[in-house]
């Protein structure tokens, strides 16, 4: 019988908390190696804003990549 074993990977982005105290919900920012993603997290995360490296918008035609909503939620 043969087993596998399963290795943590390093996430393929990072976060980073943006505190504001005007406002119960946190501002958390992901990066991966080309975007930039801002949330507002309160009860739910939700994408505000996806900038491309060099500050294009585009938000709408770049979805984050796998697990970041449930790590974000995790971090908010």
């Amino acid at each position: 019988m043969a087993t596998s074993m399963r290795t943590q990977h390093a996430a393929p982005f990072t976060i980073s908390e943006a505190d504001s105290d005007a406002s119960p919900e946190t501002g958390i920012v992901t990066r991966t190696k080309r975007y930039t993603f801002y949330w507002l997290v309160g009860e739910e995360p939700i994408l505000l804003t996806v900038k491309d490296y060099d500050g294009t918008n585009v938000t709408g035609e770049v979805d984050p990549p796998d697990s970041m909503l449930e790590r974000v939620a995790q971090a908010g």
